[in-house]
């Protein structure tokens, strides 16, 4: 079975926003692959950091957003891995990213942390992000249905674990969104029309 090591760089750890869905993430890969933790916020070691992470087939990296950036504990990570970047540790293993945030700024953060594991090394495989925030949760109970099938939700992980996965064994099985129908770009803001109307 291929190993994923889920790296959390929340400032939260294990008991924050972001855990609960890497938690979900480490449900979807159970049944193909044996998962390890790396919890950013208690500091490891470099050493102990490059011991998991060689023996990592795979990843899933996630954080909380912080002022439109990913946690000072994956700042501190990605600043202590730096020297490893284009080395056998993370060369053409699949990575997926989870990032969540209270209202803004995940997107960019989900963006730009692809960017940087693509640099250090490391393949991405369709989908293999996941931007979720609280102003999304709180979307969902309320939204029209069309507009409700267009927001992610934490069962969205399926598909980012599904890709990685898939990746891993050298398949094209992809899966995407379950909820996309195209419909977005719809309106839902009327507050001028209808004090006007």
């Amino acid at each position: 079975m291929p190993h994923i090591l889920i790296v959390n760089g929340s400032l939260g750890g294990n008991t924050g926003n972001t855990a609960e869905l890497l938690a979900l993430a480490e449900e979807w890969l159970t049944p193909e692959a044996t998962v390890s933790h790396l919890e950013l916020c208690r500091e490891p070691t470099l050493d102990r950091i490059l011991e998991e992470v060689s023996k990592a087939d795979a990843f899933i990296f996630g954080t909380g957003t912080y002022w439109d950036s990913w946690g000072s504990p994956l700042q501190r990570f990605l600043e202590m891995t730096a020297h490893t970047e284009g080395m056998d540790y993370w060369f053409g293993k699949p990575v997926g990213v989870i990032v969540t945030a209270h209202a803004v700024g995940s997107k960019s953060v989900l963006s730009r942390l692809l960017g940087v594991l693509n640099v250090y090394g490391m393949m991405i495989p369709p989908l293999a992000g996941l931007a979720y925030t609280w102003a999304n949760d709180a979307a969902l109970v309320s939204a029209p249905d069309h507009l409700q099938r267009e927001l992610w939700t934490p069962k969205d992980v399926e598909v980012v674990t599904h890709n990685l996965l898939e990746m891993l064994k050298g398949g094209k099985d992809w899966m995407s969104w379950p909820t996309c129908e195209g419909k977005s770009g719809d309106k839902w803001l009327f507050a001028y029309s209808q004090r006007v109307g």
